[in-house]
């Protein structure tokens, strides 16, 4: 069985974590197939609860990363429902990013820093603005793959 590197992944067990884990998840995690099912059928609030505490965002912040309203996110916290596939989608993103930069920078502190800290190698750009499309996540990635490789960008 590949790793998740060779699937082009990052860790599966730490982006599980990040959401945690099977309690909060509500099913044992550790490959993309079970990833995309999950998100096809919604990430319980709870593993986005979780997420956010991780990520250390108020709610304002977590809903504008996942282009959700304030008052969505309220409803969802409040009934404890799934995301729906779009938010969840989005929010593997983030989490994914999240996960990878944790790996890269030695540390989910480092991580959470640099993402949120203008980077040279984008132009000047915040990553954690640019992980809102799948554009500017694939940016993010490109550089912290310059990065692990010790390419100076």
């Amino acid at each position: 069985m590949p790793n998740d590197k060779e699937e082009g992944m990052f860790p599966a067990r730490q982006i599980t974590e990040i959401l945690g884990g099977r309690k909060r998840l509500g099913r044992s995690v550790s490959s993309l197939d079970d990833f995309d099912a999950l998100v096809r059928e919604g990430f319980p609030w709870a593993a986005a609860s979780h997420a956010k505490k991780v990520l250390s965002i108020s709610d304002v912040d977590f809903a504008s990363m996942l282009e959700m309203s304030p008052r969505t996110l309220a409803r969802k916290k409040k009934e404890q429902s799934r995301l729906n596939l779009v938010f969840s989608d989005r929010l593997f993103r983030l989490i994914r990013i999240v996960s990878f930069a944790s790996d890269v920078l030695e540390g989910l502190n480092h991580a959470l820093s640099w993402l949120n800290e203008a980077q040279v190698g984008l132009g000047g750009r915040v990553p954690m603005d640019l992980i809102r499309t799948e554009a500017g996540a694939r940016e993010v990635e490109q550089l912290l793959g310059r990065l692990e490789y010790g390419v100076v960008s």
